[in-house]
């Protein structure tokens, strides 16, 4: 959101601030990613990723008064020693990690604002990844819907929901994972979502489907009701009582 604001308004990278301060200030409610359903399932696929790291590690010297990389590989091109410079890209700047990626079709992804902000929506197709820098995707299609705002302690939803504070086990397939929020606070979620391993020519495949849950909070939690039906949670700054409920449309 905040790149797609900071690209379509010209605002650059003060956006993630603005946006930000909307999340502290309760106008940006619930920002929530689900498996679409009816389209294949997501595969888990495991992988030794290797990173050139020349924008970043290159730059940091390893010992104080010590040349950083940087400087070494500028002075090994500019002396003609090409095999030491290609030495350096592929060995020392480089690191290589065990990743486990999630290859997917199609997500449907919600963002619940206040409609008091006058976001176009159809900024939401700039958007270029979800998450870090491997996570690409491309935006197939943005629609708008009004919701109702609420506070509820039972809540059933496909879409990713806080732990705190529940009061009995959670009904249906999930997993659970640490994952920020909307103000960027890791905080644990109810990913609702079914697991499957399926055997495929050459061995076992691990599967991710769609599912719901049923989730009750020991108090309540905001609650944004789509036209179409999709509920997401949202925990944002009380005022007044606990259970003093709350109305309005986003």
């Amino acid at each position: 959101m905040a790149y797609c604001l900071g690209v379509a308004k010209g605002w650059g990278t003060a956006a993630l601030e603005r946006v930000r301060e909307w999340v502290r200030e309760g106008k940006l409610l619930a920002a929530r990613a689900s498996l679409a359903r009816d389209q294949p399932p997501l595969v888990v696929s495991p992988v030794v990723l290797r990173r050139f790291r020349v924008v970043d590690k290159a730059h940091e010297a390893k010992g104080r008064g010590e040349a950083k990389p940087i400087e070494r590989l500028g002075d090994s091109i500019r002396s003609g020693n090409f095999p030491g410079a290609k030495l350096m890209v592929e060995v020392e700047l480089t690191d290589a990690f065990y990743r486990e990626y999630v290859m997917g079709y199609e997500l449907l992804c919600a963002w619940a604002l206040d409609e008091a902000l006058g976001v176009d929506p159809g900024c939401l197709y700039l958007a270029q990844r979800l998450g870090d820098t491997e996570s690409l995707c491309t935006v197939l299609e943005v629609k708008a819907e009004e919701a109702e705002v609420g506070e509820e302690e039972d809540v059933r939803t496909s879409f990713p929901t806080p732990m705190e504070k529940l009061t009995e086990p959670v009904r249906g397939s999930y997993t659970v994972a640490r994952m920020c929020d909307e103000g960027r606070q890791l905080r644990p979620y109810v990913l609702p979502c079914e697991l499957a391993m399926e055997k495929v020519e050459g061995g076992f495949i691990t599967l991710v489907r769609p599912s719901e849950v049923e989730v009750h909070y020991e108090e309540p939690v905001g609650v944004i009701r789509s036209e179409s039906g999709l509920a997401l949670t949202a925990f944002w700054p009380r005022t007044g009582r606990a259970r003093r409920r709350r109305r309005g449309r986003a």
